[in-house]
């Protein structure tokens, strides 16, 4: 009998303390945002919050309301303007689904500490979402344009970007560890994703704009805004950019071309390329060699030229070598002569191979990496020729 009593405490206690789930929340309770602008006003942060319109995404009939809802409110810092859209939005905002946060180009000139500070503190806050800058325009403006394909355009902002990152290598994602871990670093320096709207004659911010799809703005990643600790300085051309991904190793696919002689283009496709950045010292000074061996197969040939041939392959190889050496050294040179940044990690790979002579120079790095001599290789292998070897308007010679 003692046995039983003392199970029924064990099994009742549990029932008693534990009350369910108290801090729990019906999803018709909550304004789902999946998109964060922030812009500079004169007194504070102009904050905008892109949120998911239920009753045009859950309807199962046509609806001309739009897929998401704009509120936007300013405060002096991020959490008085977060508190402030209570009295605009009926339901909590809930932001553990966030996928990108936009930076209008002044917020971003001026300094992101503060910023960050508040998203890497806040619980609601997950560490999955992208970062992107909003070139020549505001994080608003940004965040008001619907988009054609995609019903959410955070969505499309966030899948737009992965999908260039992986496929035509001018842009990087980058998350909130990554960008504080950049920030602080000894000898990096953060790059970030530009957006522009690519101008039209026709707004996209109505449903009935959608329909005319050739005049409509659009949203289209163009550069890479680079930064010098936590303040934007400048930013990279698609060419600039892409060698930039090459140097530091990013580059997962894309495509290229180049021109041999005067009648013959030639487009391949890289499938695998790899980085690696060393240290070295000359005359006591440091200096850097790049080495980038990559994979490339044969996309398209225009023009008398067989790429069967072995000594053409090797033509091939040295074309893709060139021009992609030619697309770092513009990324080099701007960050030197333009930017004065080192946005490569060069000078972490002093401070690993040098630990030392970086405790001497880290103080000068910004004026020590202008004239740091930058060397770089580029080595490609052909792998691929495609479905056919021998282009098929290619006469045999008898």
């Amino acid at each position: 009998m003692k046995l039983k009593r003392i199970s029924a405490i064990f099994i009742i206690l549990p029932i008693i303390c534990l009350n369910g789930c108290v801090d729990s929340r019906e999803l018709n309770t909550l304004a789902i945002t999946v998109c964060i602008g922030i812009d500079k006003v004169e007194n504070g942060y102009l904050l905008t919050q892109q949120i998911v319109n239920p009753k045009a995404i859950a309807s199962k009939k046509a609806t001309n309301e739009a897929p998401v809802i704009l509120y936007s409110d300013t405060g002096e810092d991020l959490f008085e303007a977060f508190r402030k859209l209570t009295v605009q939005c009926p339901r909590k905002i809930y932001a553990s689904h966030l996928r990108m946060v936009v930076f209008g180009e002044a917020v971003a000139k001026e300094g992101l500490q503060g910023i960050i500070d508040f998203l890497a503190r806040d619980h609601e806050f997950r560490t999955d979402f992208y970062f992107i800058i909003a070139k020549d325009t505001t994080a608003n403006k940004v965040l008001s344009l619907l988009t054609p394909l995609e019903t959410i355009p955070g969505i499309a902002l966030y899948d737009s970007l992965r999908a260039s990152m992986a496929a035509w290598a001018p842009t990087n994602t980058i998350r909130i560890i990554e960008l504080v871990n950049a920030i602080i670093a000894d000898g990096k320096n953060p790059v970030l994703a530009g957006v522009e709207i690519v101008p039209s004659i026709v707004n996209s911010n109505s449903t009935d704009a959608l329909k005319k799809t050739n005049d409509i703005e659009r949203l289209k990643y163009t550069s890479l805004g680079a930064f010098k600790e936590d303040k934007l300085v400048g930013w990279l051309n698609e060419d600039e950019a892409k060698g930039y991904n090459y140097i530091v190793g990013n580059v997962k696919s894309t495509v290229g071309y180049a021109n041999y002689g005067d009648d013959v283009k030639l487009t391949f496709q890289v499938t695998k390329a790899k980085s690696t950045i060393k240290a070295h010292l000359v005359n006591g000074k440091p200096a850097i060699d790049v080495q980038i061996n990559a994979k490339q197969n044969i996309g398209a040939v225009e023009g008398d030229f067989d790429v069967s041939s072995e000594e053409n392959k090797k033509i091939l190889n040295e074309i893709s070598e060139k021009e992609i050496k030619l697309m770092c050294m513009k990324a080099v040179n701007m960050a030197q002569n333009e930017l004065k940044t080192d946005i490569f990690g060069f000078g972490e790979a002093i401070h690993r191979r040098y630990p030392r002579l970086w405790e001497k120079i880290k103080d000068d790095w910004d004026d020590e990496f202008v004239r740091l001599p930058v060397n770089i290789t580029v080595k490609f292998e052909t792998d691929k020729l495609g479905q056919i070897t021998k282009p098929f308007f290619i006469k045999e010679k008898e």
